[in-house]
């Protein structure tokens, strides 16, 4: 009988639990503990990484990292959420252990921990064996257990530095349900450009440029913390999204553009080629019926799309040369390449990052 597992499940806390690459003891642990079932309501093991690129909902730039942790934690607190718990967590664990393969990096560990408040992260390297993977697994077992405690309120003997970011209201209000949407600074939603800015780069500051002379006032940006079928973002990556931006941003939970032109009415949105070739996909709406459908709803609110050029394999791509909807090429307006063109994506700025 495991002391530090009762402190868990007599407790009102209820998670979800994901490990990958190591952590099989800790889990053994918890549920080798009668009560289990009170504080544990799943846990996954994504060991494959075709079974994290499903949780995650695409693969990531690195399994064993602090993003990916964190990631797999806030995934298991959503579907906490989902399952029904009054105090919700989720525990993620993402290790590179000593293997029978040669290994391109060192012994290490990332621990994540979700709750309705706050978020955390640990990463832990002082392994005191290099090559003795059962050794490993033990000392990871402790680490896993300070993590969890500490972050839960459990227990007050912290060993391990972590990591630790305090929700705004807002930004919880954003993971319950309880709000859909609110702009970190005073602007009335007509011009609004959306994106996930991983990272903010040159490129959107041109559009943002181009788009408030076209249209004559101040817009703002649009970061939805909900993408489909990815996890809802933890609370470091709001905060570190946030931190690029000198001007408002509305932080929403809306992942469609349907739900965001139900939201801000009569706006125009800023967007590139590839954006609209997603919403004009019949793919992501289940057949032409029901794009057509959403797209009439979309418009039915009076919005309008500003819509700028973009690279797509070698070739710039711009409004005039895609096959849209009649009715959705009417609510567009297209930036000419003369005007403005920068070839430069979030995805190549994390790689020169």
């Amino acid at each position: 009988m495991s002391a530090r597992a009762r402190l868990l499940h007599d407790s009102r806390w209820q998670g979800v639990i994901h490990l990958t690459g190591g952590g099989a003891g800790f889990l053994a642990e918890v549920l080798g503990t009668a009560g289990a079932s009170r504080s544990v309501l799943d846990a996954g093991v994504p060991y494959s990484p075709e079974s994290l690129t499903e949780l995650l909902g695409s693969a990531p730039a690195q399994a064993c990292s602090a993003g990916t942790a964190r990631a797999m934690a806030m995934g298991g607190f959503e579907r906490a959420r989902r399952l029904g718990a009054t105090r919700p967590f989720g525990f993620a664990c993402t290790a590179s252990l000593a293997t029978d393969r040669a290994k391109r990096g060192r012994c290490r560990a990332h621990i994540a921990v979700q709750t309705p408040a706050r978020g955390f992260h640990a990463e832990f390297s002082a392994f005191s064996v290099v090559h003795d993977r059962a050794i490993q697994e033990q000392e990871l077992v402790e680490v896993a257990w300070d993590v969890l405690l500490s972050a839960l309120d459990l227990a007050g003997d912290r060993k391990i530095e972590l990591n630790t970011v305090e929700a705004a209201p807002e930004w919880q209000a954003l993971v319950d349900g309880r709000l859909s949407h609110f702009s970190t600074a005073p602007h009335p939603g007509d011009l609004v450009f959306p994106g996930s800015f991983n990272p903010l780069h040159d490129g959107h500051r041109g559009m943002m440029a181009v788009a408030e002379r076209r249209l004559g006032g101040p817009g703002a940006y649009e970061l939805s913390i909900e993408n489909p079928d990815k996890p809802v973002l933890d609370y470091f990556e709001i905060r570190s999204r946030l931190e690029q931006f000198e001007r408002p941003v509305w932080l929403t939970r809306l992942p469609t553009f349907a739900e965001k032109a139900r939201k801000f009415p009569g706006a125009t949105f800023v967007i590139g080629t590839d954006t609209l070739v997603r919403i004009a996909d019949p793919g992501y709406y289940g057949g032409l019926v029901q794009r057509d459908e959403a797209i009439a709803g979309m418009l039915g609110h009076g919005v309008r799309f500003l819509v700028f050029g973009r690279l797509f394999n070698g070739d710039f791509q711009q409004l005039g040369d895609q096959v849209l909807p009649a009715s959705l090429l009417d609510a567009c307006s297209g930036v000419d390449e003369a005007e403005f063109r920068m070839d430069v994506s979030s995805t190549l700025a994390r790689r020169s990052r």
